[in-house]
């Protein structure tokens, strides 16, 4: 049968679809959606999202990506999910930021990737030749960059049931998964602590600050930065820099050096006030698988704790303090789990604590 107007979901339309972030959301918004309704959230995503295939990509790609079918276009959008979602939270998140300007790989079928590092000295690089004259060939430290082991970065999150239930619940669970995704990765990225295993090291890890010009004002300002971009020279960096500083220093750059100032300034709430970070964004290396999984449940118990949570036992008092089950407060459970890592191919990562400007 024959429609008066092409709908959104027709993969030959011509309609603008929406932006691959928007499918992640529209499967978490399904997880939640099939809990209520004791559905499945294939048959939610559908009755929220009409014969939406890339939703339902999404939905089915951790599970059993072999079987996945449909139109080529919804293949592919759904695999930039995770690569947009990253890029829709750069307002959001500093990290985001950075991981766009970086150099982006797929965990997809891998579970270690070796990043060659990269060329720094010229003497590495090609050579002039004259004619006749045989070329000169050089063995490449290509050993000397990062190796990414996937790190399951997991975004846990509670919604009432009213939220599940309300039209909005897309609106919803981008918020919160965009809003929890942000705060996770800035924190760790632009963290001193070194890969342990679980949680990837952070960009800081072994870098020496630099002292902070004292005296404040636009004189500290010019000379922080200074020194910054000389450690990032002297390491055969500086082409590329990117700031990335709290939302103060961010503020009060901006203000002082006006809008002839072209170096990106990245903020975040994840570092502390009077830290001010450079770091070369083409010696970054960042990779993610290219879907999510996610489970959703409302016959859990949560230890509602953000930094340290402990395992719900026994005991007297239990260590899980507080905690607060999903049934009795009818809510339901969103959990989403992320493959993810990254590194830098070189030391190009400058720092200064303790700013006075």
């Amino acid at each position: 049968m024959s429609r008066p107007f092409p709908l959104p979901t027709d993969p030959e339309s011509g309609v603008r679809r929406a932006r691959p972030a928007a499918y992640l959301y529209r499967a978490a918004a399904a997880h939640m959606r099939a809990v209520i309704e004791r559905t499945t959230p294939h048959s939610a995503a559908r009755a929220l999202f009409g014969n939406d295939p890339v939703t339902d990509v999404v939905l089915r790609a951790a599970s059993s990506p072999a079987t996945t079918t449909g139109a080529t276009w919804a293949s592919a959008l759904a695999t930039t999910a995770v690569d947009d979602s990253v890029m829709a939270i750069t307002s959001l998140s500093a990290a985001a930021g950075l991981i766009q300007r970086g150099t982006k790989l797929d965990f997809a079928g891998h579970a270690t990737i070796k990043v060659p590092g990269r060329l720094v000295d010229a003497n590495d690089a090609g050579s002039w030749v004259a004619e006749d004259q045989p070329a000169r060939v050089r063995a490449q430290r290509i050993t000397a960059g990062p190796t990414l082991q996937p790190r399951k970065l997991v975004v846990l999150v509670t919604f009432s049931r009213e939220m599940a239930e309300s039209s909005n619940v897309e609106a919803v669970a981008r918020a919160l998964v965009s809003e929890a995704s942000a705060l996770a990765l800035d924190k760790s990225l632009f963290g001193t602590q070194a890969d342990d295993g679980a949680q990837p090291g952070g960009i800081l890890n072994g870098i020496t600050p630099i002292t902070p010009t004292a005296g404040g004002g636009s004189v500290a300002m010019v000379g922080d930065i200074k020194a910054l971009t000389a450690a990032l020279v002297a390491a055969g960096a500086g082409a590329n820099p990117v700031i990335v500083t709290s939302a103060v220093e961010a503020m009060t750059l901006k203000l002082m050096a006006g809008p002839k100032f072209d170096l990106p300034v990245l903020a975040s709430s994840g570092i502390a006030a009077g830290t001010v970070i450079m770091v070369e964004a083409t010696s970054f290396v960042s990779a993610f698988s290219p879907v999510p999984e996610f489970e959703s449940s409302i016959h859990v118990a949560l230890h509602y704790e953000d930094t340290t949570p402990q395992d719900i036992t026994g005991g007297t008092p239990s260590p899980a303090v507080p905690v607060r089950s999903a049934f009795q407060s009818d809510v339901i459970a969103l959990k989403m789990r992320l493959k993810a890592s990254w590194g830098m191919r070189a030391p190009h990562v400058a720092v200064v604590n303790g700013a006075t400007w």
